[in-house]
């Protein structure tokens, strides 16, 4: 407790990197067990899915102890409650790509057409990005405390953020395609099929969805 204590005394954002990397480690774990279910690859999806896992659960316990470490009494240039509110935010990126790697393990891909596997790997492509963006955005925002909010790393920071809420306009379209695409061989899939493929998009549009939250929580800190 000590430790973060330290942190927060340097800036209000560097515990929040720490919880970054562990989220960041998440979804790169997730960004391999995608591709080892693309290629067909049941047996090294089962092991980098039990991956995802671990890494979300380093995440969790760093979230807590940062959280119990947080004192009323500790001076900061950011609100306590904006940073809890930021870190319960940014945790979300990791609980939905564990989500998102217990989908795609449910069940083997077997059987699925190939033009929706690279939907839906293009899906995930860009979650994985704007996830990342998101790592990048913490890490820049402490670069914007520390220059003393000058105009240039507020101007990079705002880049970032911008760059998260482009991608998820991509994975909108992508999604609309995907749903098309599943439709339209109602006939020929079962609903078992069906109800996976949506659920894996599902699981893959909320890592987006939980990036664009936490970018959209550091536009408002940027605006205070």
């Amino acid at each position: 407790m000590q430790v973060w204590t330290k942190l927060f005394a340097k800036s209000p954002f560097k515990p929040l990197i720490k919880h970054a990397e562990a989220v960041l480690s998440t979804v790169e774990a997730l960004e391999k067990a995608l591709r080892l279910w693309y290629e067909g690859d049941y047996e090294g999806l089962r092991k980098m899915a039990v991956e995802v896992d671990r890494l979300e659960d380093v995440a969790d316990r760093l979230k807590e102890e940062i959280r119990d470490s947080l004192s009323s009494k500790l001076m900061m240039a950011v609100a306590r409650e904006d940073v809890l509110i930021y870190l319960h935010m940014q945790d979300k990126v990791a609980d939905a790509a564990e989500d998102t790697a217990k989908w795609l393990f449910v069940r083997k891909p077997d059987g699925i057409p190939g033009e929706i596997k690279e939907l839906i790997l293009q899906m995930g492509t860009e979650s994985i990005k704007a996830a990342k963006l998101v790592y990048e955005a913490i890490v820049q925002m402490d670069r914007v405390v520390e220059s003393g909010f000058s105009d240039g790393e507020i101007k990079r920071e705002y880049e970032i953020i911008e760059q998260v809420e482009g991608v998820e306009n991509e994975i909108d379209a992508l999604d609309t395609k995907l749903m098309e695409e599943v439709f339209k061989r109602a006939d020929s899939m079962s609903w078992s099929e069906g109800f996976y493929i949506l659920n894996v998009a599902r699981a893959l549009s909320n890592i987006s969805d939980r990036a664009k939250d936490s970018a959209e929580r550091i536009r408002l800190l940027m605006n205070k």
